[in-house]
């Protein structure tokens, strides 16, 4: 299979560019960062460029379109998250109309509902309250680009992908924050720790990309939700304690005592909404 793939570069995205490489696949891969010394593999092809540019040749030849370049992800807020996350992904949908590549998935997020901590469960049929200019962006594109997979009869196929965790992840956040400080042999101070996540791995998230790709596997017509999470909540507590352990931490854990507890669940992580 022929893959045009945004956000290639990213932290989930290098790893799905890697595996859907190396089962096979021939990935075109747009990127701005020239000097950045990307990741080599004899089926991936570097374009440099945005990805609303015009690569008509590259998506004329695609089977399908895999979009999960964004802003925000790891920002409170940036000017450009609406430009990216809505304007700039339409124009790439559209090229991808003309081009003849009508098969597109999209790798989105669980902001879309929002981060209601009260909330205990979220189903497919959950409302949609984001309460983040990134979670309502990707949200506001959720809808566009089922519009037009109708409109133009395509099909897309949408991931809501929650919580993820692994190497390659943005520095500040817990896993790389507890990974230096075991290197460093320092004490690591967990403010939240009641606090439960659903903490799925970047190589189990990659996997179902990948799965996802078979448009034959659970069938739909233009328009087919999933959600992504290994659906195994933990405390933060919990998840710091085995890291620790596992790798043999000389450092404390040093959890504060007047946090919080809340707990946001998913259910029903297999069931897929029929638009």
């Amino acid at each position: 299979m022929k893959i045009f793939l945004t956000g290639a570069s990213g932290f989930i995205g290098k790893k799905f560019a890697i595996l859907a490489a190396k089962k096979g696949n021939y990935v075109y891969a747009p990127t701005r960062k020239k000097n950045q010394k990307n990741f080599k593999h004899k089926n991936i092809k570097w374009l440099i460029g945005d990805f609303d540019k015009d690569w008509k040749n590259e998506l004329t030849k695609s089977d399908i379109l895999v979009h999960i370049a964004a802003d925000g992800v790891n920002k409170n807020f940036s000017k450009n998250i609406y430009e990216v996350n809505i304007f700039k992904s339409l124009k790439l949908f559209k090229n991808a109309i003309k081009a003849g590549c009508k098969k597109w998935l999209i790798v989105s997020t669980s902001s879309e509902y929002g981060n209601k901590k009260d909330r205990q469960k979220l189903t497919l049929n959950t409302n949609r309250i984001p309460d983040s200019d990134y979670g309502l962006s990707k949200a506001i594109f959720s809808d566009q680009s089922q519009n037009l997979a109708k409109k133009f009869n395509c099909q897309v196929r949408i991931m809501r992908v929650f919580p993820t965790f692994g190497i390659g992840e943005n520095t500040k956040r817990l896993f790389p924050s507890l990974l230096k400080a075991i290197r460093k042999n320092e004490d690591f101070i967990i403010k939240n720790p009641f606090e439960k996540r659903d903490f799925s791995n970047v190589n189990f998230v990659s996997k179902i990309i990948l799965d996802s790709l078979n448009f034959e596997k659970k069938k739909f017509k233009n328009c087919q939700i999933w959600h992504i999470s290994q659906n195994e909540p933990k405390y933060v507590k919990k998840f710091a304690k085995v890291l620790w352990k596992k790798h043999r931490a000389r450092g404390r854990l040093i959890f504060k005592k007047n946090s919080k507890r809340f707990f946001t669940h998913i259910s029903d992580i297999s069931s897929l909404w029929k638009l």
